[in-house]
């Protein structure tokens, strides 16, 4: 009988081993495939992180440089704002202008365009007194011109009108402040923001 339980019992310890062994290599396996899916895992995380902390650069560059352009926006309309501010100003100056002053505005446009005759056209909101007859006779005289009164523009502004053969050269002072605006604007802007 001793073979007998010494067989039952070798039989026994060869399937305890195997159970053994096969329980070990299944959990060996189940290692395996878990450190893979846990490695697969981590990769994908890695990965999104990756992706979200680009997204998160892209993003903040995105409004850093948005913030850069808002703000030079606003700078410049601040300064377009105040350029407009100068130009009113100086319009309101020269509306304000006393005779003497209207006066040798128009007779320096004159010079400065080479305009020795012609007729004088006061805008709509230019006092009759200040290019009367007389004062157009004594320049006549004095800087040997040939200029005449003409009836007072309708138009509600500023400044005057010459009249030479039929051609009108506007001397309005807003359409002149703006041509002086349109040409010089940037070289102004330069000179007062540097």
């Amino acid at each position: 009988m001793d073979a007998i339980e010494t067989i039952i019992q070798d039989i026994d310890q060869q399937a305890e081993d195997k159970r053994v062994t096969q329980k070990n290599e299944r959990i060996k396996e189940i290692d395996q495939s878990f450190a893979t899916e846990k490695q697969k895992i981590d990769k994908t995380h890695e990965e999104q992180l990756a992706t979200q902390k680009q997204r998160l650069r892209k993003n903040f560059r995105q409004e850093k440089n948005r913030n850069v352009v808002q703000s030079r926006q606003k700078r410049l309309k601040r300064k377009q704002q105040y350029l407009d501010q100068i130009f009113e100003d100086a319009y309101d100056e020269m509306a304000h202008w006393d005779i003497e002053k209207t006066r040798d505005f128009l007779l320096t446009s004159l010079k400065e365009n080479g305009l020795t005759k012609g007729k004088i056209i006061p805008a709509g909101k230019t006092e009759a007194s200040v290019y009367s007859p007389e004062w157009i006779k004594q320049v006549n005289q004095r800087e040997n011109m040939e200029l005449s009164l003409g009836e007072k523009s309708s138009n509600q502004e500023h400044g005057f009108l010459i009249e030479v053969s039929g051609v009108q050269y506007n001397f309005y002072y807003h359409e002149l402040l703006a041509e002086v605006k349109k040409s010089n604007s940037s070289e102004i802007m330069q000179n007062l923001f540097t």
